[in-house]
């Protein structure tokens, strides 16, 4: 099947599409959102400027789309107009999205994709989470932590690379201080800097910690493509 990807550069949109094509599926355009702020209930916010240059790693074109509010209403209606332009665009049946398990975002994707006649791609749904995780340090993703916003991840997190080592450590914190160890409720964000299907690595070339004393960003300014 061709689809568009709803895409944020964080580890859950990318391992979606990871998955799709290594199925078999053809990825013919990026999705992506620039939300006005990280109170956004359904769009990724950090880095999300810097996804115009991290599309060619994929080799495929991107429709950008900008919302300049953060209400339910207007994100939704911003989606609906990303997707149908996608759909016009480009010859796709389907769009992919790295929903967990927020049945609140799936809703609106789906319902929108019905409108469109569009199949929902859902690879992650309900995936367990140590299975995911371990086949995301077994199949060569570099995964850096770009926000977090919940009790237990600190400044320390900000700009850190998940390894085999420090997800015990983010597993155990999990347990203890009750957030989603897949961060899908917003506890945590992320990047991509490399993995199978990245024609070339990112390089964090500029970057600054923004810290309030309960969550952050590690905001990155500019990344260098580099051959693999």
């Amino acid at each position: 099947m061709n689809f568009a990807a709803l895409f944020s550069g964080g580890k859950d949109s990318t391992f979606a599409i990871s998955e799709l094509i290594r199925k078999g599926h053809t990825l013919n355009c990026l999705i992506v959102i620039h939300p006005v702020s990280d109170e956004s209930m359904l769009f990724h916010y950090p880095s999300t400027r810097l996804l115009r240059k991290i599309s060619n790693v994929l080799d495929v074109p991107i429709i950008e789309v900008y919302c300049h509010s953060f209400d339910k209403e207007t994100e939704s209606n911003q989606l609906y107009s990303a997707i149908e332009k996608a759909s016009y665009s480009f010859p796709i049946s389907g769009v992919s999205h790295g929903c967990i398990s927020s049945n609140f975002q799936l809703q609106i994707i789906d319902k929108i994709c019905r409108k469109l006649n569009l199949d929902v791609l859902s690879p992650l749904w309900h995936i367990d989470s140590e299975f995911y995780f371990n086949q995301l340090l077994k199949q060569g993703f570099e995964i850096i932590i770009t926000r977090v916003a919940a009790g237990g991840l600190d400044k320390y997190w900000l700009g850190k690379t998940i390894d085999y080592s420090n997800y015990l450590t983010l597993r155990r914190l999990s347990k203890n201080f009750g957030f989603n160890i897949t961060f899908e409720g917003g506890e945590a964000e992320t990047l991509v800097l490399d993995c199978p299907i990245y024609k070339k690595r990112l390089v964090v070339k500029e970057s600054s910690v923004f810290w309030d004393g309960v969550r952050g960003i590690f905001e990155i300014a500019e990344v260098d493509l580099i051959k693999k």
